[in-house]
């Protein structure tokens, strides 16, 4: 008798403290990270249905970042949300030709933590210097390559719809009893659509002509090798916390004969803000 009501006992200490667990589980999962970003750097544009030469000039930039971890997997993905805005103002190599290039970037991504951390706010809630995390994303892009000319085509639109691979890693560094976490992350397009012109097709003839020409072409590594790159180091200044950074993107394709490349290397600078959702 005395031996049930013991395992009795021990079985509800047991469903007490995975309740406990979960209860704080869920609570830490409620937390969620705002981060908002400007930065200025390099750009380097070709898109051969425009013109067969490179444009160089300025990239502006905008990034606005919201991270939280779900339950998903007993807590352990992260839930990542990413706009990304840029402009470029570039010109030709005799500087008598100027280029507007830019666009929108909405990416849902979902990390799972490997190393039973918390990537949304390691420094606080991992027992981990270093964590690691990856996972998918699903992105859309519409932009557009505009240069000062006549001509019948004077633009180019860009649009896609992608699904991408993604690692992030944090690395929490204490210096005099101060936290600087360090963060990267890199993603590449796997697979999706994505529209073009073929070459020698007007807009004229894709959209009033309504003469298909497979605008509408399936992107992979193979005809779009592109990858993106993000390291920031977050420092904390009393209450808040600065983050620095770079951001550097690498997109290519290579659709209906047509070559396009958009190379950009960013400084970024903004600030973190974790709030507390109910």
């Amino acid at each position: 008798m005395a031996t049930m009501l013991l395992l009795t006992l021990h079985a509800f200490a047991q469903e007490d403290a995975s309740a406990q667990l979960s209860t704080v589980n869920s609570q830490l999962n409620k937390e969620v990270l705002h981060s908002t970003m400007i930065g200025v750097g390099s750009s380097n544009v070709l898109d051969t249905y425009l013109s067969s030469y490179n444009y160089t000039g300025t990239d502006y930039r905008i990034q606005r970042e919201t991270m939280r971890m779900t339950n998903l997997w007993k807590g352990r993905v992260a839930n990542q949300s990413l706009i990304d805005v840029n402009a470029d103002i570039n010109e030709n190599h005799a500087g008598n030709l100027d280029e507007y290039a830019g666009g929108v970037r909405y990416t849902q991504g979902w990390f799972y933590n490997f190393m039973n951390g918390n990537v949304v706010n390691p420094v606080e809630r991992s027992h981990s210097r270093f964590n690691f995390a990856a996972g998918l994303s699903a992105s859309g892009y519409l932009g557009v390559v505009y240069i000062s000319r006549s001509g019948n085509n004077p633009a180019q639109a860009k649009a896609d719809l992608m699904v991408n691979v993604s690692g992030m890693a944090t690395y929490d560094m204490v210096i005099a009893k101060h936290h600087y976490l360090w963060r990267y992350q890199v993603s590449f397009p796997l697979m999706g659509i994505a529209f073009s012109p073929n070459y020698g097709q007007s807009y004229y003839e894709a959209f009033v002509a309504e003469h298909y020409d497979h605008n509408v072409v399936f992107a992979y590594p193979g005809n779009m090798p592109s990858m993106r790159h993000k390291l920031t180091l977050d420092i904390p200044i009393k209450r808040y916390t600065l983050r620095v950074g770079y951001v550097g993107e690498f997109h290519q394709s290579m659709f209906n004969h047509l070559k396009y490349h958009s190379y950009a290397h960013d400084f970024m600078i903004g600030f973190n803000k974790y709030l507390y959702r109910r």
